[in-house]
C-alpha cells in the first residue's frame, strides 16, 4: 500500500518534469523562431524558461536521491571492504535526509520571504520560483525515510506492485 502510493507520487513527479521539459522546449523553440524569423523576442520567454529549468533541476535532485544515481565519487569507496561500503552508504543516505530537511526548512522560509516580490516579465510571485526547494526536500525525505523503513523498493512495473 505504502509502496504503491510512493510509486504513484514518483510517477506524478516524473510526468510533471517531463511536461515541463516539453513546455521548455516549445517555449525556447518559439523564442528562436520569433527572434530570427520575426525579429522580436517576447519578454516573458526568458523568465519562464528559467522558472521551468529551476523546477526541473530540483525535482531531478529528488529523483536522483530516490534512485541513488546522484553525482558522487566512488574511487576510494569501491576499494574499501564491503562492510565499510555499506556503512558509508547508510551514512550518505542519512546525510541526504538531513539535506532534505535543510531544503524543506530553509526553502520554506525563503519562499515565504519572496511572496511580496514578483518575477519580471511574467508577473508571478518570486515564491513560485523557490517553492520547489522545499517540495524537493520533502520528496527526498519521504523516499529516503521510506527506504530505511523498508517501504520503498523503487519504481517497478504495475504488475510487480500489485502483489
Amino acid at each position: 500500500m505504502i509502496n504503491r502510493t510512493l510509486v504513484t507520487v514518483r510517477k506524478i513527479t516524473e510526468s510533471f518534469v517531463l511536461l515541463m521539459i516539453v513546455g521548455m522546449t516549445i517555449i525556447i523553440s518559439y523564442q528562436v523562431i520569433s527572434r530570427f524569423g520575426l525579429n522580436y523576442t517576447p519578454t516573458w520567454i526568458q523568465p519562464l524558461s528559467l522558472l521551468l529549468m529551476v523546477w526541473i533541476g530540483f525535482l531531478g535532485i529528488a529523483i536522483g536521491f530516490q534512485d541513488n544515481i546522484h553525482i558522487r565519487i566512488t574511487l576510494f569507496e569501491n576499494k574499501m571492504p564491503r562492510m565499510f561500503q555499506r556503512v558509508l552508504n547508510v551514512l550518505q543516505r542519512l546525510l541526504a535526509i538531513l539535506f532534505g530537511f535543510f531544503m524543506l526548512i530553509e526553502g520554506s522560509k525563503f519562499s515565504y520571504k519572496m511572496l511580496d516580490s514578483s518575477i519580471p516579465g511574467i508577473g508571478v510571485p518570486s515564491a513560485l520560483l523557490y517553492v520547489v526547494v522545499p517540495a524537493a526536500g520533502a520528496l527526498v525525505i519521504i523516499y529516503l525515510v521510506s527506504e530505511f523503513l523498508g517501504f520503498w523498493q523503487g519504481v517497478k512495473e504495475e504488475s510487480e506492485v500489485d502483489g
